[in-house]
């Protein structure tokens, strides 16, 4: 409106000296005398003068519209990205034409700082590409409706796609199987945006490209929509090692197990076959049958289906023997057939008895154009691609196993040829070993009847030792009883004179039925289960308790005892009445080995994991080369006892889970007691 109110004012500007110049004319005609000739000429002035105004006004009006139109394409321009504008010459100096040139000069900047940015975001997409193209991984993103929008060229290459065509495709569209776990890794990712890591996936593409795969997947926001990045790490190699290695093991722990030969030698080929992409697809065994080279064994899958059908249901996270096993046994029933039912003689001429002969693997790229080939193995085999290793066994051969992709047409790398020829070894020297493993285990039985025959009878002799033992113990008192008994029938006649007698008499009696009750009474102790009532005690007041219990004894003898209990030492749990019948039993064996003014040290110790006990004395040791046998039942250094002590000492430690030794010291003996914590 203020441009066309400036052009309105110029317009005005332009006319008024003409309009002054009438104006003058028409005073001075009215002031003299009017005639028809200034008529005339005042008309022809404001015709002139009017018509020079419409002149000017449609001049004025058309430049206006030219330079509105340049400003309006100017701007449409920069809108389009065009930020360079053509530089126009305008004879008209007015508000338009400085707008236009402050319109080309702002379409300047703009340019440069378009430019600018473009080169640094070229730098980034340079930077970006440079990562993306040189790392390992395979790269994919998808969109949100899972389709794919990038792939990288090694993605691509790997797996036979062309990197145009795979775009809009959903990954089920260029995967045989998708398995639950990679959905819902990547259902999980889109709802919660968390990166996770889904290990050994595997992944067979339509083209039956076969890798097992790490993939890690995460998700960037584009314009409001949340993309997949998967991350794909082709990890076949070493699990197919590590994988391998592992059957061996399981195959050699079956071998032992397992009764029959065709068990053998199913595992065998299930090994080789099995792991979900790891091994091959089907593998088939020979072995030498007289003067023949006779079908054994095949396992693999009869078609793409079957094969399509044990990949999909075993997982490679879930691979074991076993489950590999159930899976591999529904499937190639029509092979095993055709296997079982072909055999070569020896005298011919064909890959499996040149491989057999020569002790060499055989590797075939192409059977289709192979001339070595006889039309008979080419239809036997059915496949492109497969190679033929020996059983060697010390300097022989056995037979040999042949081996194929030909559902999945994964190349057979000379790593994979490696891995099957350390597995026919192993798999020769089981199937040679089987025969004489047989008579192993028949020498093996009679070894070991006659083992058990042994022990039952050294069974009856220490039954016979502990009889003799307990019976020489139970005799003496019952001896000494019987004597005295029969004095006292004797003295019993005249009871008045041998009272005294009588009662000398009695009283032995008494001793030597009390230490025949306790002799039954150890011997029970120690034979019998033993019922703890198991309390968190501190073993201080254990050891303080028999220390009073046993104080006259030791005024008697004069024995001193130092005692060091630390202050601070945990509680453990223990049964408070077994544990002072272990203590007392130490000290009553320190008692008896200690002349009078001797000395009994007892102390008490912890550390992170045990308590400690430990009791010595200044007797006179022990006179065996492993001092701690005196912990065996019935060994006993003393004239009277059974000897089941210390045993029972050593039982009780043992029911505590704990440990106790014995050591000879320079004088005297130390026994050393150790106490687990509670964890």
């Amino acid at each position: 409106m203020k441009i066309r109110k400036r052009t309105f004012y110029r317009l005005l500007l332009f006319v008024l000296p003409d309009f002054l110049l009438a104006l003058f004319l028409v005073l001075f005609f009215f002031t003299d005398l009017v005639s028809d000739f200034s008529i005339i000429m005042l008309g022809l002035i404001l015709a002139l003068l009017f018509a020079r105004s419409i002149i000017y006004f449609i001049k004025s009006w058309f430049f206006y519209n030219k330079r509105v139109n340049l400003i309006t394409n100017a701007l449409y321009d920069i809108k389009k990205g065009k930020f360079i504008l053509p530089k126009i010459e305008i004879q008209h100096d007015d508000e338009l034409t400085d707008l236009y040139q402050e319109i080309r000069t702002l379409g300047k900047h703009l340019d440069s700082i378009f430019t600018a940015q473009k080169d640094e975001i070229d730098k980034f997409n340079d930077v970006y590409n440079s990562i993306i193209f040189s790392i390992s991984s395979y790269f994919m993103v998808l969109n949100e409706f899972e389709k794919i929008v990038f792939a990288t060229e090694n993605f691509c290459n790997k797996f036979q796609f062309d990197q145009e065509d795979i775009k809009g495709k959903k990954i089920d569209d260029i995967f045989y199987f998708v398995n639950a776990r990679l959905k819902g890794g990547i259902r999980q990712v889109r709802e919660t945006g968390d990166s996770i890591i889904l290990e050994k996936t595997h992944l067979l593409s339509i083209n039956k490209v076969s890798i097992i795969s790490d993939i890690k997947i995460s998700s960037i926001s584009v314009q409001g929509r949340r993309e997949i990045i998967l991350l794909i790490d082709d990890v076949t190699s070493k699990l197919r090692k590590d994988y391998q290695i592992s059957l061996m093991s399981q195959i050699s722990e079956s071998i032992q197990h397992d009764a029959e030969i065709e068990r053998v030698l199913y595992t065998i080929l299930t090994g080789v076959t099995s792991g979900s992409g790891l091994g091959f697809n089907r593998a088939i065994l020979f072995l030498v049958d007289g003067e023949f080279l006779a079908g054994k064994m095949a396992v693999g899958p009869d078609s793409f289906e079957e094969a399509i059908d044990i990949w999909s249901s075993v997982q490679v996270n879930e691979l074991n023997h076993s489950n590999v096993d159930s899976e591999v046994k529904k499937h190639g029933i029509k092979l095993l057939e055709k296997v079982l039912s072909t055999k070569y003689s020896l005298k011919e001429d064909n890959i499996f008895i040149r491989s057999y002969r020569k002790m060499d693997s055989i590797h075939i790229y192409d059977s289709w154009t192979d001339p070595s080939l006889s039309p008979e193995t080419v239809s036997f085999m059915d496949v492109k691609e497969f190679v033929v290793v020996p059983l060697i066994v010390g300097n022989r051969s056995i037979g040999v196993i042949a081996a194929d992709n030909k559902f999945n047409q994964s190349p057979i790398s000379n790593d994979l040829i490696e891995l099957l020829s350390i597995f026919a070894s192993q798999a020769a020297l089981s199937i040679e070993s089987y025969d004489n493993l047989a008579n192993v285990r028949k020498e093996m039985q009679k070894i070991q009847e006659r083992q058990e025959a042994i022990v039952e009878s050294e069974k009856m002799a220490a039954v016979g030792r502990i009889a003799a033992h307990i019976a020489h113990e139970i005799r003496n008192p019952l001896v000494t009883m019987g004597g005295y008994a029969n004095r006292i029938s004797q003295l019993a006649k005249d009871p008045a004179r041998s009272r005294d007698k009588i009662v000398n008499a009695a009283e032995i009696i008494l001793k030597e039925s009390q230490r025949l009750e306790r002799t039954l009474s150890n011997v029970m102790d120690f034979t019998r289960p033993a019922k703890y009532i198991r309390e968190f005690n501190n073993i201080n007041d254990v050891i303080s308790d028999t220390i009073r219990l046993l104080k006259n004894l030791f005024l008697e003898k004069k024995i001193v005892v130092d005692l060091d209990l630390k202050g601070d030492i945990p509680l453990v749990k223990s049964d408070f009445n077994q544990m002072k019948q272990v203590v007392l039993n130490l000290i009553q064996n320190c008692i008896d080995a200690t002349t009078p003014g001797g000395r009994i040290g007892i102390f008490t110790d912890s550390d992170d994991e045990n308590i400690i006990i430990r009791i010595n004395d200044t007797g006179s040791g022990i006179d065996e080369p492993d001092p701690n046998i005196i912990f065996e039942p019935f060994f006993t250094t003393k004239i009277t006892g059974v000897g089941l002590g210390l045993a029972i000492v050593k039982k009780i430690i043992k029911d505590h889970n704990g440990e106790i030794t014995v050591v000879n010291r320079e004088v005297g003996v130390e026994f050393t007691i150790t106490l687990p914590l509670p964890a």
